[in-house]
């Protein structure tokens, strides 16, 4: 038995405060294969990009090619951020978890130490959404400018 947790009782309800951080570990572990997800992508345009580039000759496709490029660094570092970002709220989540037992077993209920891990973990996640929309519109701005010059 755990030194300060007596009856089943409060096992339980330590249990249930622990619930809701790992629903939000769940949802971060899909936000994570979404991001390395377009992170693929990411690499792979830049490699047939800068494939492109190496072995083109064609002054005229250059620029375009090396646009291409820069839309897909931004890309990059963009999506970078958002997995960094959502890795540190994963963090973040497991920290409050541990905090919320820790508390729980040493009785100490009044700490704020769980709800500033869970509510920084959750601000991580809110940036990473948005560098994700920051992302998608970059996308988009690739997209528009590599088909540019197939305007009717």
């Amino acid at each position: 038995m755990i030194p300060g947790l007596t009856d089943s009782e409060s096992i339980a309800h330590l249990i249930q405060v622990a619930i809701a951080p790992v629903f939000l570990l769940n949802g971060l572990g899909i936000l994570l294969n979404v991001f390395t997800g377009r992170l693929a992508r990411v690499v792979d345009r830049m490699r047939i990009a800068a494939n492109h580039l190496r072995s083109n000759t064609d002054v005229a496709r250059r620029p375009q090619l090396e646009r291409e490029l820069a839309y897909q660094r931004s890309r990059l570092k963009i999506v970078n951020g958002a997995i960094a970002l959502v890795a540190m709220s994963a963090f973040l989540t497991c920290c409050a978890i541990l905090a919320l037992f820790v508390g729980g077993v040493t009785r100490d209920t009044a700490s704020s130490l769980p709800l500033g891990l869970f509510a920084a973990a959750v601000t991580a996640v809110i940036v990473a959404l948005g560098l994700f929309l920051a992302e998608v519109r970059v996308s988009g701005k690739a997209l528009v400018a590599e088909t540019d010059d197939l305007k009717a």
